[in-house]
Order: C-alpha cells, then structure tokens, then sequence
C-alpha cells in the first residue's frame, strides 16, 4: 500500500523479511497472511505483425509470523515470500514464424524464500537484526525446434528445466526517537545453480554432420546470478498521519550473461548475453488514520529496469515503470484485515537493434491483494 516505501510500523510482522531489525517493537506473538493476484499485459507490434502475451495472470501469498518470548529482548520471526519470478508466454506461430524460432514461447521462473529472522534492541533508540534466506526455485523454458528446416521433418519443442536451493543473508539496522524512525538492510548476493534436463521432441533419425552427437535428452546446468540489495528509508509520523519514504540500490550489473551446459547439446543453445545494469527504486507512501478502527494508505514508486536495449529478449520485456498504490484496513477485536490495489505503469520500449524481434512493447499490469493479521 505504500509502493515499496516501508520502515516498519510497530504492529507490523513483515519486518522479520523487510527489516528484521524492527521486530523488536512487536509486543506480541503475530501472524499475518496475504494473497495477491497480478494482471498484466505486453503487446508487441512489429513490421508486419502485432500480438501479445498470453495466460497474464498470477496469484501468489505470502506468510509472516514474529514470535516473543517471555522475558527476552529478542525477538524472532519467520516469513515465506515469493521476491522474483516471472511467466512470460507468447503464440508459438510468432517465434516460429516472425522471430525466426529464436525466441522461447514460453518462459517461467517459480522462486520462494523463507526466512527466518532474529532481532536484538542494541540502545532504547537503535536495533539490530538479520536474516537467512533460503531460496528455493526452478526455471522452465519451451522453444520450437526447426527440424522442418534441418531434416525436413516436423519441427519439436526443446525444453529446459533446473532447479536449485541456495542461501544468502539480510542484514538490517533501525533507529527511532520520537515521530522520527529511519531503517536500513542489506541483502547479500547469491547464485542459483540450477541443474536438470534439456529435452526435444519429434527428434529426427537422421541428423547433418554438424548436429552428429546431440541427444533428445539429457542433463542440464546453468547458473544465474542474483543481486546484492541495499536499502534506506525514514519515517515520520504524529497523531493521524504518518508518511514513509525510500530509495532501493539493486546491483543487477552481476549478471552478464548465462550459459546453459548441457552436454553435446551445447551446440543448440547459445550463451544468453544480459549485461544488466544496476538499478534504483524510490518510492513514498502516506497513511491517515480516520479513526482506531480505519486507516487509508496511498503511494507512489518509481522502479528503473535493468534491461539495455541491446540484450533486451521478449521472454522478459521489462522496463521502466511508475506505480501507484492505494489502500485500507480495517481492525477489529479479531485482527486487522487489508485490501488494497496497484497500478503499474510501464515506459514503452522500442526495440531497433536489427533482430526479428524488433518493434514495440507495451506492458501495463495491475496487482489486487488482501492481507490479514492477527496476534496469536
């Protein structure tokens, strides 16, 4: 509801994944559980054809739990989160037949974490506290495969798979005193090295020299990288009103690029040239208090894509985006429950670097979500 813009209220569980360090003003056992859908859209339009992603729907949850024992500062929690992924699909006839088969029609990533967290007040005024991510993930991707071209046969699909499990580290810091409170994490990067296969379908029998070797399926691995993240924000609040404000450095530049291994099937995939950029996010958001009972929150972000124009693929048509967020929430005897909806919208991307998939992309996406919390 605050477009990404968050210290960490006092009430609020999501700090054992957002800043660990602001558990520590959580009074009591808290478990929060929220359900978030998201609708997009991407239409490309080329020379000589237009078209647009297909299945632009996702639904996706998240849980939080801060846990105090008795007679202890510490604090503890535990949050599971889905903080990347994506599904991209396009119509089979356009890769084949306007992208030349260079492109995969389908591309997906499943990513969750789960974090467990401790936190420990340092002075009345500062805290500390960090986290463990264990990510979990796989990646799956489906492309055609011209055999009809090759071998005169009809043409299969090659898919790859991987998944992997890795761990890294968050880190964060929190400092208040009086209406005023600031916060500060760091993330640490962290590879994901996904093993699994590489497949195809209708393979034919007979094969020119140069493809002699290759199988219909064998093992696969790749790797790729993952960003370290530092983040800053402040807050101000007093009687009604608070207001929340934050800039987010991600270091995106550690990817450059991802090789597929796969055996004598290397020959059929090229190495995936990304040269990603480091990136910014701000955002802001704002909260009023109508009474004890319901409160309203709106907020702006602004979120810079990493993709340069010269290694920019439709399996992720990524680019600069405003978002605009507006919610509520309600508290009872029973807890407290949020809705609320964001707006994403994104800069439009014309792609001239003399490939097929030149053209422009429009994306524009919409998320709702709902949430509730409730001490325990």
């Amino acid at each position: 509801m605050n477009a990404g813009a968050f210290v960490t209220p006092s009430d609020d569980a999501s700090a054992c994944v957002l800043n660990p360090a602001a558990l520590v003003f959580i009074k009591r056992d808290k478990v929060q559980i929220g359900i978030l859908g998201l609708f997009s859209e991407t239409r490309y339009s080329g020379k000589t054809v237009t078209s647009k992603k297909e299945n632009d729907s996702a639904l996706l949850g998240d849980i939080y739990c801060a846990i105090v024992p008795e007679k202890s500062k510490l604090r503890f929690g535990i949050g599971i989160t889905s903080p990347y992924g994506q599904k991209t699909q396009w119509k089979k006839t356009l890769t084949e037949t306007y992208w030349a088969y260079n492109v995969p029609f389908y591309g997906e990533m499943k990513f969750v974490t789960f974090t467990p967290s401790i936190a420990l007040p340092i002075t009345e005024y500062f805290s500390f506290g960090s986290g463990i991510d264990i990510h979990r993930s796989s990646v799956t991707t489906k492309q055609s495969v011209p055999w009809s071209f090759i071998t005169g046969t009809p043409d299969g699909i090659a898919t790859l798979k991987g998944d992997d499990t890795e761990v890294s580290l968050r880190i964060g810091v929190h400092y208040h005193k009086q209406n005023h409170s600031f916060g500060f994490v760091w993330s640490s990067p962290f590879d994901m090295n996904y093993s699994g296969t590489f497949s195809m379908t209708n393979f034919p029998d007979g094969l020119p020299p140069f493809l002699t070797g290759i199988q219909p399926l064998g093992p696969s691995h790749f790797t790729i990288k993952f960003p370290e993240i530092y983040s800053l924000a402040y807050g101000w609040n007093k009687n009604s009103i608070s207001v929340q404000c934050g800039v987010e450095f991600v270091k995106y530049s550690c990817l450059k690029n991802i090789k597929v291994n796969a055996g004598p099937n290397d020959v059929l995939i090229p190495v995936l040239v990304k040269d990603w950029h480091d990136a910014w996010t701000y955002s802001a958001g704002i909260e009023y208090a109508v009474n004890n009972r319901c409160s309203i929150t709106a907020g702006i972000g602004f979120i810079q894509s990493p993709v340069p124009d010269k290694t920019f693929e439709p399996t992720l048509s990524d680019a600069d985006r405003f978002i605009y967020t507006l919610g509520t929430s309600i508290t009872n005897r029973s807890g407290k429950f949020s809705i609320f909806y964001m707006y994403n919208q994104f800069k439009k991307r014309n792609i001239q670097q003399g490939g097929f998939t030149d053209g422009k992309y429009e994306s524009s996406g919409s998320f709702v979500g709902c949430e509730y919390a409730a001490s325990i």
